[in-house]
């Protein structure tokens, strides 16, 4: 009985260590997602992973529009982690007013999506621990704003622009 028992372990010991080695090393999902120019801001962490997919590749610009309204003071704090991103590896992120109008109607907005923006810096550190953001460090972003349809200036799209070495 006792020998029995050696050899289904002698047996089944190498068959579980080669499954084991077969199983290779778990993958971060980033690698799987092919790289996409244009992205739809979706709060889940599967944008995530598809914008670090795009700027990892390292694509030369990466444009993020929005399905929902967005106020610049309202930035969705998943996208600020990425913004805290761009400017922790020296990059810019520009607040661009709509092209057509000469002045807001409510400058409060622009003020606001500049406070939005010193929110990030708090952000920052929470992001910099996590590698998945350090790809937007070779970016330059870019928040775009529009006029809706009652005059109020909304986030039209995102652009990460890649920086010049």
């Amino acid at each position: 009985m006792k020998l029995r028992a050696v050899q289904r372990l002698a047996f089944a010991t190498p068959l579980v260590l080669a499954l084991v080695a077969c199983a290779g090393a778990p993958r971060d999902g980033a690698t799987d997602i092919p790289p996409k120019s244009e992205l739809h801001f979706v709060d889940l962490q599967g944008f995530d992973r598809e914008l670090a997919g795009s700027l990892g590749a390292p694509l030369p610009k990466v444009d993020v529009g929005f399905y929902d309204r967005v106020t610049p003071s309202a930035l969705p704090e998943r996208l600020q982690h990425w913004m805290a991103a761009v400017e922790d590896g020296g990059g810019t992120v520009k607040v661009v007013p709509p092209k057509s109008s000469v002045t807001a109607k409510n400058p409060f907005l622009l003020i606001g999506a500049i406070s939005s923006l010193w929110n990030a810096s708090r952000i920052a550190r929470e992001a910099s621990a996590r590698a998945q953001f350090k790809v937007a460090q070779a970016y330059d972003a870019e928040i775009i704003l529009k006029q809706d349809d009652k005059g109020d200036s909304v986030v039209d799209r995102v652009v990460f622009i890649q920086r010049s070495k």
